[in-house]
């Protein structure tokens, strides 16, 4: 079995436990080189992944190894790996936080500054910055969708992304990384939203 899909295997284990993936929620992917890339299948509950549970396929999603049935999600995360060529890993889950902070902004992004957390993202190695998290409409036209994220990753820089009422998107140039990344954002939309109960976030 590959490394990396050991990796996504323990890594839904440990999102089960902080309910990140509730029932079969999320998608996990990573690639194996440069033309092939893993990723949960359809239905598939993170907290119980097996090597089954994967497919592999190449960069334009067509079925290299697997028996079961791509994630309708797949596309998004092709889209990622091609605007990103130097993405190793794309994971999703739907984290109380990301979904519910997704739901009451009501701007198209989040702007986050000043936390010293922000350290936790590659290139940043100051709190006196700021990053933006885009909000999109989620829908089920994954073509419409993914052009809509294409756009945006190929006009600026971000981590991540959420979409409304679903969950958040990031990813890594390892599989460590986008988990830390994962790990960062969740911490942050926490303090926004504690921030905004306590009324001192618009």
């Amino acid at each position: 079995m590959y490394s990396e899909i050991l990796e996504l295997i323990e890594l839904g284990k440990e999102f089960q436990r902080r309910n990140w993936v509730p029932a079969t929620s999320g998608n996990l992917s990573a690639k194996l080189d440069e033309k092939t890339i893993c990723i949960t299948a359809s239905g598939a509950h993170k907290g119980y992944l097996t090597k089954d549970d994967f497919i592999l396929i190449d960069i334009d999603g067509n079925l290299i190894e697997g028996s079961k049935k791509p994630s309708a999600e797949t596309l998004l995360h092709l889209t990622i790996y091609k605007a990103l060529p130097e993405v190793r890993s794309v994971l999703h889950v739907h984290s109380p936080n990301s979904t519910v902070i997704s739901i009451l902004k009501k701007n198209k992004e989040i702007r986050l500054e000043g936390y010293e957390i922000l350290k936790a993202f590659a290139g940043i190695n100051t709190h006196e910055t700021s990053i933006e998290v885009p909000i999109f409409e989620n829908s089920q036209d994954m073509n419409e969708l993914s052009e809509t994220v294409k756009d945006y990753l190929t006009k600026k820089k971000t981590y991540g992304f959420l979409l409304k009422a679903h969950g958040i998107y990031t990813w890594g140039k390892s599989i460590r990384e986008a988990a830390i990344n994962l790990e960062a954002f969740d911490f942050l939309f926490d303090c926004e939203l504690k921030l905004q109960k306590g009324g001192l976030q618009a």
